[in-house]
């Protein structure tokens, strides 16, 4: 987690000053207690392996990928679009849920949540990406899960004309 932060402040300050963006993608997978309270923590373990072996084949090399959580990986994606990041991001959410685990009970299947943010637009400090990130992924989870969803930047208000 340290090294993924380090990182992200070290892109947050390359971006600055470049004036290139970059994205981050934050994933929740969606099914890891069902599978360690059916299962048991061994095929949970199998399953998060599993889910860094498809990030990890997916990035690029300039690209940095974590685990941040229980659950929860993060990628940062240098010099991304957002329509590049929703790539890589669908890619990864279709190599995990086409993934042949071997687990006892094939009604299991894990899938992931993902949330898509960009440098600048969805914040210009890691603490402010990392929420909107999350913001991003509980969206995902919200809408059924196993899927990929941005920030949604809300419109700006209507102008009112005063009275005179």
């Amino acid at each position: 987690r340290g090294f993924f932060f380090a990182a992200l402040e070290r892109e947050i300050a390359r971006s600055a000053r470049s004036g290139r963006g970059f994205c981050l993608l934050m994933m929740d997978l969606d099914e890891l207690k069902v599978v360690n309270d059916r299962l048991g923590h061994f095929y949970g373990d199998r399953v998060l392996r599993a889910v860094g072996e498809v990030v990890t084949a997916i990035v690029r090399r300039i690209d940095t990928a974590a685990r941040y959580g229980g659950d929860e990986f993060v990628v940062l994606l240098p010099e991304t679009d957002p329509t590049g990041a929703y790539v890589v991001a669908e890619k990864i959410r279709l190599g995990i849920q086409d993934l042949e685990l071997g687990l006892t009970d094939e009604a299991i299947r894990p899938s992931l949540s993902i949330g898509v943010v960009s440098y600048p637009d969805d914040g210009t400090t890691a603490d402010e990406l990392m929420i909107s990130a999350d913001g991003a992924m509980y969206a995902s989870k919200r809408a059924g899960k196993n899927r990929v969803t941005g920030v949604d930047i809300p419109a700006e208000p209507p102008v009112v004309a005063s009275a005179p």
